[in-house]
């Protein structure tokens, strides 16, 4: 099978957390024999408008001209709004010859309702041939915000899954001191700020904690800041941006992962699930697609996002477990991470595609 993959997200050297979740559905699938015949996608972020405008620009040719000379199959797309304007384009002037595939993740779901963007959308929407969910969140999602479709024609699928080989369970320190940790972008809505002020609440109270922070994004400035105006800055240490291949020792080295979230586009929040396939428990909001993996006291706990109280509730409550009780909820996350393994679910979305394309 030869796809043609079109991502306004992929990783690039800078940023290589980037869309990573775009470049491990790829691997996988070439790995099963697929061959990406053609690809247009945009490496990493931009953070200012002349170059974001340039950046889409060259990606949008890329996609015309993919589009009009190149051998494929199918059409695999990555996000719906982003590339909608140059998808329509294109059916507008040219039949539509080969599937379509539409790989929703988040934004591209929760922020088009109502804006002029949503028109281009639904005319593209109503020429495709399968749509990707990474949850069941999202896939009722899709069926509430566009009732043409039809439930056959929606298949979830966990963003790539979680590797395995990458992400095991190691030995388990001990720690005098519980580690808490973060992996996320510093973003606004991924609740770092509640993170921070959780553990300022943890300090007050003289409860012993040392946490650790992985990412990177644009209120990193912010962070540092309140961490040192909290007085948590020796409790806290901000590690940046971690590579893949160095998570997994990350993930071991917590007792549990936080994962604040406030973003109704948390499509899956794979994060989650990787920390769960080293057996680490995950202290995850109630919101989006981790409550559809997050089982509340069994492989971690729930609270309401942006409750700050009960997020400090339930860190204090998992801290106060005996070794046994943490040890019986590593268990099942890891469990639960092994229904979301990149292999198997490679395997369930080639076969969809194949059925796709036997179709037309």
């Amino acid at each position: 099978m030869k796809i043609f993959l079109i991502s306004n997200m992929y990783p690039s050297s800078k940023d290589s957390l980037f869309g990573v979740f775009v470049r491990n559905f790829r691997l996988q699938l070439e790995k099963m024999g697929v061959v990406f015949s053609a690809v247009s996608v945009i490496k990493g972020k931009r953070s200012n408008t002349i170059g974001k405008a340039i950046s889409y620009f060259g990606y949008y040719c890329s996609i015309c001209y993919n589009f009009i000379f190149k051998s494929y199959d199918l059409i695999y797309v990555h996000f719906m709004s982003h590339n909608a304007p140059a998808l329509a384009f294109l059916f507008f002037l040219f039949k539509k010859r080969k599937p379509l595939v539409i790989n929703v993740h988040g934004d591209d779901v929760t922020h088009s309702k109502g804006r002029k963007i949503d028109i281009l959308n639904k005319y593209v929407l109503k020429k495709v041939d399968l749509v990707v969910t990474p949850s069941d969140y999202f896939k009722d999602m899709m069926l509430h915000n566009y009732p043409f479709l039809a439930n056959e024609q929606i298949f979830t699928s966990p963003s790539g899954g979680v590797d395995a080989k990458r992400f095991y369970p190691m030995a388990k320190t001990i720690h005098e001191i519980p580690i808490l940790g973060m992996v996320s972008r510093i973003d606004e809505g991924k609740g770092w700020d509640d993170f921070l002020t959780a553990l300022k609440t943890l300090k007050e109270k003289n409860i012993p904690f040392k946490a650790i922070i992985a990412g990177q994004g644009l209120q990193e400035t912010e962070m540092k800041t309140m961490m040192h105006d909290f007085g948590i800055k020796e409790n806290v240490e901000f590690l940046g941006l971690v590579k893949q291949e160095q998570l997994v020792h990350l993930y071991n080295k917590m007792d549990v992962m936080v994962f604040p979230t406030k973003r109704e586009a948390e499509s899956l929040g794979l994060v989650g699930l990787e920390a769960m396939s080293c057996k680490t428990p995950v202290i995850g909001g109630d919101i989006a697609g981790l409550k559809t993996y997050i089982k509340d006291t069994k492989n971690g706990m729930l609270f309401q996002p942006g409750n700050v109280s009960e997020l400090t509730s339930c860190i204090e409550k998992y801290l106060n477990f005996s070794q046994e009780e943490r040890e019986k909820m590593g268990n099942a996350a890891f469990k639960t991470a092994e229904q979301y393994e990149s292999g198997y679910v490679s395997k369930k979305l080639l076969e969809q595609l194949k059925k796709v394309c036997i179709r037309n």
